[in-house]
């Protein structure tokens, strides 16, 4: 149990250096991030919407990784996120609207799309993870507490 619980501190550290950074990003370069955004194939309500969203979601985000009462939260949140910005980098990579400029800040507009893919697939696969291996470690957590044998048998 102990192992998974470092691991699963180790997932969220990764995930921590990827929406601190990100986040802050488009805090301090706001006025870059605002242009990217509405440069992308998305109506004006969208945009608008996630100019003001995307921001405060990643600082959420990290906020809810590092509470340990909320951790399972901040990792739901982490997957859907990933899955959202995952897809839309598919569909871009499927040509559905032709080539958007990217405007994720830091070093992923030099990776290119396709490199930007993989480079959220790999964050996506550490969210899940992080998801199932929390759950799976409150689970077992809750059998140890709730069958006394168990519990001596761990300690």
């Amino acid at each position: 149990m102990k192992t998974n619980t470092y691991i699963l501190n180790t997932l969220v550290v990764l995930l921590l250096t990827l929406w601190i950074p990100s986040s802050l990003y488009k805090l301090i370069y706001y006025e870059a991030f605002k242009s990217g955004i509405l440069q992308q194939p998305l109506s004006y309500t969208v945009a608008w919407t996630l100019i003001y969203s995307l921001p405060a979601l990643g600082m959420v985000t990290a906020i809810l990784l590092v509470t340990e009462r909320f951790r399972k939260v901040g990792l739901l949140l982490s997957s859907i996120q990933l899955i959202l910005f995952t897809g839309y980098i598919a569909l871009v990579l499927l040509k559905v609207w032709g080539k958007p400029p990217c405007s994720c800040g830091l070093a992923i507009p030099q990776m290119g799309w396709t490199n930007h893919l993989w480079f959220n697939l790999f964050f996506l696969a550490i969210s899940i993870t992080g998801y199932v291996l929390y759950v799976k470690t409150s689970n077992s957590k809750k059998d140890i507490h709730a069958d006394p044998v168990a519990a001596q048998r761990v300690f």
